[in-house]
């Protein structure tokens, strides 16, 4: 595997799932991909039985798959699928969102508040689609982070690394990003004035419009 994140000459069950996680969510290693044992063996300077409780525990994260006579691939997530995980985010971030602005004061958010005007309004000027995107994740992480609910952060981060390589694309459909940077403005204002219904309203909203997004431009996401 190319470009393969660094990890220590015997890596730890930790650095090598995290390794493999991200090389699976930035799409290095692409859907569909065998992830063979012994390659990865030698790859990790790990035994055996590391490998296979890193394989394990991405089988469960739903980032991997076993298959007769194919042995563990990287999951391939079908449209049907990609639709049923953004419903099902709309009710937890819409949540996260909420309890974020529950448990949380504006100046918490002082520093994102300032990276969602000229940054990144001028990412979008640039078409600096990368940097925007980090930017959302942040966002996500930091209200997630700011909901202070352990179980709620597990399953939504699971979620959104089964389809972090479709969000990518989502990003640059027609008109999308435009609408996403007010969506989530919107809701980061919400947040800081500690009005959680509608911080959860206009999270449920935001992830049903890209919803809406995706089965429109269905073709060119899948």
């Amino acid at each position: 595997m190319k470009n393969k994140p660094k990890a220590s000459p015997a890596a730890s069950r930790g650095e090598m799932l995290d390794a493999l996680r991200k090389m699976i969510v930035s799409g290095q290693i692409p859907p569909g991909k065998k992830l063979v044992e012994s390659d990865l063996l030698k790859e990790f300077g790990v035994s055996r039985s590391v490998v296979r409780s890193v394989l394990s525990a991405l089988e469960v994260e739903g980032l991997v798959g076993k298959q007769p006579n194919k042995g563990v691939t990287v999951r391939t997530i079908d449209f049907d699928t990609l639709i049923e995980i953004m419903e099902i985010r709309q009710s937890l971030e819409s949540l996260a969102a909420r309890l974020a602005a529950q448990k949380t004061s504006a100046e918490d958010w002082q520093d994102l508040e300032m990276e969602f005007g000229a940054p990144l309004q001028e990412c979008v000027e640039q078409l600096d689609f990368d940097k925007y995107f980090l930017l959302i994740v942040e966002f996500r992480q930091r209200m997630l982070a700011a909901a202070q609910n352990e179980e709620l952060s597990k399953l939504v981060t699971s979620l959104f690394s089964k389809i972090q390589i479709v969000q990518r694309r989502i990003v640059i459909l027609p008109g999308r990003v435009q609408e996403a940077v007010q969506e989530h403005r919107a809701v980061l204002k919400a947040i800081m004035e500690g009005d959680a219904n509608e911080a959860e309203r206009l999270k449920r909203e935001n992830l049903q419009n890209a919803t809406e997004c995706l089965i429109k431009y269905k073709k060119w996401v899948c």
